[in-house]
Parts: C-alpha cells; sequence; structure tokens
C-alpha cells in the first residue's frame, strides 16, 4: 500500500492541532474571483468568517475530492458476501476458483483471464519438463516448487493470479496438458455453470442494492473543505485555480483556531489510487434488520479519511490539506467558521470592480491586503502591502459600471421573461419545457450577480460624492429603477421556492429527468442563496439618518 491509514489516536482535536502546528499553520485558498454568483459567495464568505463545505459526491474540480473505487475489489467483496449467502459449506480451494471464473466474468475480462490461464498451463509444463517431472509426480513437484515457481512466472500470469490461486490453477490444469482450456471446460469439469448463474445474480444484487448505494449514502454525508500548505506564491495554483493569476489568493492563521471545526489532515500523493471497501464502512456480512435496513458494524473512519486524502502524485505541487466533516443529513453542503483569515492577495489582472469589494472587506474586517507582482529579471512572484492611497475613487469608471451593469440586467430580464412565457404555455399545454426552464433560472441567477455588483458600486458611488439620501430619494429614475431590481429580486425568491417545491413532483410524474432535477435544484438553491445575500446589503438610501453604508 502506498498510502498511510490515519490512526484513532489521531483523530483528537490536540493532535489536529499538532500537526496543523508543525506545517507552520498558515494555509491558503486560490480563488478565481470574477464578477459572478461564485465570487459573490466567495466575498460574503470572507466578510462572515466562514469557509463553503460540500459533499465529494458534488465536487468536479481536480483540487477538491473525487474518491474512487476498483471494480475488481469491488466484485471481491461482492463476491465473498454473495457465496457467504448462497453456499452454506463449500471447499475453500474450490470457492477460490468460483471467485476468480465469476469475478472476471463480471468485469468482462473472462477472455483475458482464461489466455492467463493457458499460459500458466504452458509454463508449468515447461518447467516440467526441463526438470524431467513425469505426469504422475507433477502434483509433487508444484507443491514442493510453488514459491520459485511463482516468482519466475510471466508477468501477464501474476496479473490475474496472487499465490494462492496460482497454486489451485496450477493444480488444477495439470490433468490439460494438450488441451486449450476455455471458460466452458473449467465450468463443464467442476460442473458448476448453474452455481455461477445465481451467484453472479446474487453477487450483481449485492453490488447494485448493497454496495454502491450504501457507499454514496455514507459519502453524501462527509463535507470536504480544501486549502493549501504552499504559499501565497505557487505559480501553479494562480494559474490552475486563481484565473491564470487574476483571482485572489486568502490567507488563513489557524494558529488562532480556538476549537474543533473538523477533522483537518494533509493530503498523501501516492502512485496506488485508494479503494473503499465494504469492511472500511462496516459492512462485513449481508444482513438486514426488520426494517429492511442493512446491518453494519463500526465504520473505521480512520481509513475512511485515509481514502478521502489521497491524491495522485502527479497533484503534490498543491501541498492540500483538508477539512473533513461528518453528518446526518446527506447532500447538505456546511459553513465552517473560520474568522482567521490573514491576508488577501490580489490577482495581477483582477477585476476592478471586484479589487474595490475585496479591499472594502479588508478594510472592513482588519485584514491585510497584498498586490501580485512580477519581478522583472526572473521568474519569482512578489507582493506589495496596499494602502488607501492605492485606491482613489474614479467617479467615470464607476459610472460605467453602474451603466454597464444596468444594460446588462435590462437584457437579462428579458431573457427571463421569454423563458418563463415558454414555460408556462408549456405547463398549460400539459407539457414541461425543461431547457427553457433551466435557462430561466440561468438568467435568474446572472441578473442577481449583476444587481449585486451594480448596488455594491452604486452605494461606494454616493459614500465617496456624499450624496445625502434626500438627493437619492428625488431622483424618480433612480428610485423606480431601485424599485425594479428589488421586485426581481422578490420575484425570483418566490419563483425558486416554488419551484423547489414542484421539483419532486415534476420527477414522478415523468416531466424531468433525475438529472434535470440536480441541475434545477441546484440553480435554485444558488439564487435562493443569493436573495440572502441581497437581503442582507441594502442599498445607500436605506441606511438611517443618510449614513453610508
Amino acid at each position: 500500500m502506498s498510502y498511510n491509514v490515519i490512526k484513532s489516536e489521531d483523530l483528537t482535536f490536540p493532535k489536529i492541532r499538532e500537526k496543523i502546528n508543525k506545517a507552520g499553520n498558515l494555509f491558503y485558498q486560490y480563488r478565481a474571483c470574477r464578477r459572478d454568483a461564485a465570487t459573490i459567495y466567495d466575498i460574503e464568505n470572507i466578510r462572515h468568517g466562514v469557509v463553503y463545505a460540500r459533499t465529494p459526491l458534488q465536487m468536479n474540480d481536480p483540487f477538491d475530492s473525487m474518491v474512487g473505487f476498483s471494480s475488481e475489489k469491488i466484485y471481491d467483496e461482492c463476491i465473498d458476501l454473495a457465496l457467504d449467502q448462497a453456499v452454506d459449506s463449500l471447499d475453500e480451494n474450490l470457492k477460490l476458483v468460483i471467485k476468480s471464473l465469476l469475478k472476471y466474468r463480471l468485469i468482462g475480462k473472462t477472455v483475458e483471464f482464461i489466455d492467463a490461464l493457458n499460459k500458466l498451463k504452458k509454463y508449468i509444463f515447461v518447467q516440467s519438463v526441463i526438470e524431467h517431472v513425469s505426469v504422475t509426480n507433477m502434483p509433487l513437484f508444484i507443491m514442493k516448487n510453488v514459491e520459485r515457481l511463482y516468482k519466475k512466472s510471466p508477468a501477464d500470469v501474476k496479473r490475474y493470479f496472487d499465490k494462492s490461486t496460482f497454486l489451485i490453477f496450477a493444480m488444477l490444469i495439470k490433468d490439460y496438458k494438450n488441451v486449450d482450456i476455455d471458460e466452458k471446460t473449467l465450468v463443464d469439469a467442476l460442473n458448476m455453470e448453474e452455481s455461477l448463474m445465481e451467484l453472479e445474480k446474487v453477487t450483481v444484487e449485492v453490488r447494485d442494492k448493497t454496495y454502491i448505494p450504501f457507499l454514496q449514502d455514507f459519502l453524501s454525508k462527509l463535507t470536504v473543505v480544501c486549502f493549501s500548505a504552499s504559499g501565497w506564491d505557487n505559480q501553479l495554483m494562480c494559474s490552475h485555480y486563481a484565473n491564470s493569476y487574476s483571482g485572489i489568493c486568502v490567507e488563513y492563521d489557524f494558529q488562532e483556531m480556538k476549537k474543533f471545526i473538523g477533522f483537518m489532515y494533509p493530503v498523501e500523493y501516492c502512485e496506488q489510487r485508494p479503494t473503499l471497501m465494504l469492511k472500511d464502512l462496516g459492512i462485513t456480512k449481508f444482513e438486514t434488520d426488520k426494517s429492511g435496513s442493512l446491518k453494519t458494524e463500526e465504520v473505521d473512519m480512520g481509513a475512511i479519511f485515509s481514502y478521502m486524502l489521497a491524491k495522485n502524485k502527479c497533484w503534490a505541487y498543491e501541498e492540500e490539506w483538508r477539512i473533513i466533516n461528518t453528518g446526518e443529513k446527506p447532500y447538505t453542503p456546511i459553513f465552517i467558521e473560520t474568522p482567521f483569515i490573514k491576508s488577501i492577495t490580489l490577482g495581477l489582472n483582477l477585476d476592478e470592480m471586484c479589487k474595490c469589494l475585496i479591499w472594502d472587506i479588508c478594510q472592513e474586517k482588519g485584514i491585510e491586503c497584498y498586490q501580485l507582482s512580477l519581478n522583472p529579471g526572473d521568474y519569482v512572484l512578489t507582493r506589495q502591502k496596499l494602502t488607501s492611497e492605492d485606491f482613489v475613487f474614479d467617479e467615470e469608471r464607476e459610472l460605467e459600471y453602474i451603466t454597464l451593469l444596468s444594460e446588462h440586467t435590462g437584457v437579462l430580464s428579458q431573457k427571463c421573461s421569454e423563458n418563463s412565457k415558454t414555460v408556462v404555455e408549456g405547463i398549460e399545454n400539459g407539457k414541461l419545457e425543461v431547457d427553457a426552464l433551466v435557462n430561466f433560472l440561468t438568467s435568474t441567477l446572472d441578473f442577481l450577480s449583476d444587481a449585486y455588483f451594480m448596488k455594491c458600486s452604486f452605494n461606494r458611488y454616493c459614500r465617496n460624492k456624499n450624496i445625502q439620501t434626500a438627493e437619492i430619494q428625488e431622483n424618480a429614475q433612480i428610485g423606480t429603477a431601485i424599485e425594479q431590481i428589488d421586485a426581481f429580486i422578490m420575484q425570483a425568491k418566490v419563483g425558486a421556492e416554488s419551484i423547489n417545491e414542484n421539483s419532486v413532483n415534476m420527477v414522478l410524474a415523468n416531466k424531468m429527468s433525475m438529472q434535470n432535477y440536480q441541475t434545477v435544484k441546484g440553480l435554485t438553491s444558488n439564487i435562493l442563496e443569493l436573495v440572502d445575500k441581497h437581503d442582507s446589503m441594502k442599498w445607500y438610501l436605506d441606511v438611517d439618518e443618510g449614513k453610508a453604508l
């Protein structure tokens, strides 16, 4: 095994703190930071001192977590369970023969397995001829020399037979010197085709009804959030995760962590991809209780976390650490309290709007803010600490932002209306236009993102121009625009809640596929979250006594 398994004594908060301290306490997140909904979430999470953790089953970023499993290893365990369930007493050697035949049949490698078996036969008989062994002495020859024979056997043979199965199959094929072995030859010789078919059926049921559902349910209740210990100047991280040097890098000082926020460990980079096995999940036999739930033993959390922390060695440059938490509800992301942000480093070409927003938050939260730069004579990244003098208010630029965002929200509003009309007409005709629904939700989310940035820009403009609330309230055009945006936000909330409530019924009525259901659920969830962020930020004219935000 090329990765280490976490020991139970390492699962305590003091041990976690000790590892973090040895690593230097400083950890980093590289974020793309474009003018979109994802950036708004990042900005608000920084403001509220939290990080977002989601289930590994929902992740699609290689920086995050995707747990793999081996079909062969899964079938090894499933076949063992099937054999225990279907056969009361069976010779252990015969079990291994059945297990090999069944496993390679199920994973579609019967031809390759039989080819390896014939190579094994040829190899054994060549060795017996070299050592002048008679046919009658073949069993004794194999038994006495199995160590040497296996060690020197061809790689194609070792790929399909370990030492135990090598011995068993070598003894089995000793009577087939002049016969090309195929699957039927073995099945007929052992008279077990009917048993194989039954075991194949049971094994597939164990895989489909026990292993995969249990694994998915277990993983859906875990949450993962990722950091890097490589520093703010990791050039590959800047390129891959920070919008090609144009995003941001958030620096966290975990020395300030005073309470348990999750199991935090470094990722281990290895060549062998780990596999989640049934025994790790507490499944040692196929039994259910009166309610039909699978009976399980205690889950090996150390092994589970080790699987979650293993990653291909080609990603070693990330120096990744992960915070893993366990929960009760499936597919339920959480926010983890991490108020200990030390600094934020701005990318080379960070969007000016995002740059101003990040600076505002740094001022608000007492966070150091730096600007990334390239050394002119080498490949070294440097950074300079920013001050208020680096953020001179530009009235023309601010008005350009407001105008641009206002025009774009107008276009998005039109798209929403068109797609909404298509959806309504389809429902009236007894058909759900799923594409139009997805387009409607996507346009709504884009509108809310633009409206958020517009509100930030508008408030900043009013604050820097020292505009009084009365002046704004007297401007009918501004008042109308704000009312329209607020009305759209309210409609978006009502619409998203309604779609959320009815989406399950759409699936049950076969009007929406499960894949589309997941897409719709994700969009409505993002819309409702963004509506909450709008509600938490007031317009400049809403501030008591005309004071700016």
